[in-house]
């Protein structure tokens, strides 16, 4: 038997007083998870916002390319006055433990290799810091014109002649990669590039039992006195994501109509719920902080009166060697394990409040991620 992964979850909450403040706390959000293959939105049905958010399309492109061949056309669109999220890119392993790369929107090339293309690439890199992966190297690679000042000795190596010609020579032997990026031009892409546009899913459930949020118990998160407060907090907001993740699965314990045998589940909804539609719309696919910043700034629109609450839920694509940035452009991001099966996950729920508005937050990693330490 499989032991469980011991997974790690951190709980965080913001009011904001005006929506602009929402917006760029909200996108400071968006920005940290550039590489998501899901998102999901659930929230008490509402036509306007239903409408508004089922407009947002993504889209992206892979092709079939050396990794030199691609690092010429990607380091275009890194200048020291670009915007961010000009260009990502993620070039994955068919396996578990199999070399990828991916470059975020800062700017940086992060790749995570096995012992032979580490010995043979000669950059240097540090061992994964879990005993039975230190076979694994991360190299970090800026392709700025001007590199990070490095963070606490871990030094950015810098793109240059012998960086560029260590890669050419590691082409010649791994061949094509199938890259999948996302990029913000007028230029020329790659030779046989194919566009896609992500998976959409929007559906509504009738009769569905719904929270009716207790916001005075989930604002309590800071000032709780007591074992019993304490335990109070964690089953309200224990609760709430709960609900929150069996929604989007469409999940038929939240019907009011559910009669399932207590032998096969037991499911209670929240104290104090109601009963009424539940709408949930998905995106599937290469998904960037674009997308995630579009939809936070359809929920704070001031043209729309929100329903009670609304949730995202997103998850990060498993094996990317990168699925969080600090805010902090000097800072490297955490070290991961990529996996195909990588728990790393953020779910938000928002509530609008006139003017202003509240969230509470839950992020989810699992244990081969050092965002936490």
């Amino acid at each position: 038997m499989v032991a469980l992964e011991n997974n790690r979850v951190l709980v965080s909450s913001a009011a904001c007083h005006t929506t602009s403040e929402a917006r760029e706390r909200l996108r400071a959000i968006a920005f940290s998870h550039p590489f998501t293959q899901q998102i999901d939105i659930v929230f008490p049905s509402c036509p306007p916002l239903e409408e508004a958010l089922s407009k947002l399309d993504a889209v992206y492109w892979t092709c079939q390319i050396t990794l030199s061949a691609f690092l010429d056309f990607a380091q275009s669109h890194f200048d020291e006055t670009a915007s961010e999220r000009r260009i990502t890119a993620i070039g994955l392993s068919d396996t578990d433990g199999g070399d990828v790369w991916a470059i975020d929107p800062r700017g940086f090339l992060t790749l995570i290799v096995g012992k032979e293309t580490y010995e043979s690439l000669g950059i240097v890199g540090q061992a994964l810091p879990w005993k039975d992966k230190r076979h694994l190297h991360v190299i970090r690679i800026s392709l700025r014109k001007s590199p990070p000042e490095a963070e606490r000795g871990k030094a950015w190596t810098t793109f240059g002649p012998k960086v560029a010609d260590a890669i050419r020579r590691w082409d010649s032997t791994r061949g094509l990669w199938t890259v999948s990026y996302h990029c913000v031009t007028d230029g020329v892409f790659p030779s046989n590039t194919i566009q896609h546009s992500a998976a959409k899913e929007h559906r509504r459930w009738e009769n569905r039992r719904i929270p009716e949020l207790r916001l005075e118990m989930l604002r309590s998160a800071g000032g709780r006195h007591g074992a019993d407060d304490a335990e109070d907090w964690e089953d309200t907001v224990s609760s709430l994501f709960e609900w929150v993740g069996l929604a989007a699965l469409g999940s038929p314990r939240l019907s009011v109509n559910d009669r399932c045998d207590p032998y096969i589940a037991v499911y209670d909804a929240p104290d104090g719920s109601r009963i009424g539609d539940v709408t949930t719309l998905r995106w599937h696919g290469y998904l960037t902080s674009n997308l995630i910043e579009n939809i936070f700034n359809t929920i704070t629109s001031p043209d729309i009166v929100p329903p009670s609450f609304i949730s995202v839920t997103a998850q990060s694509i498993g094996m990317s060697p990168v699925s969080y940035l600090p805010a902090d452009i000097n800072k490297i991001p955490p070290t991961r394990l990529p996996r195909a099966d990588a728990v790393d996950t953020w779910s938000l729920v928002y509530v609008g409040e006139g003017t202003g508005s509240w969230w509470i937050l839950a992020d989810s990693v699992g244990q081969w991620d050092q965002r936490w330490g």
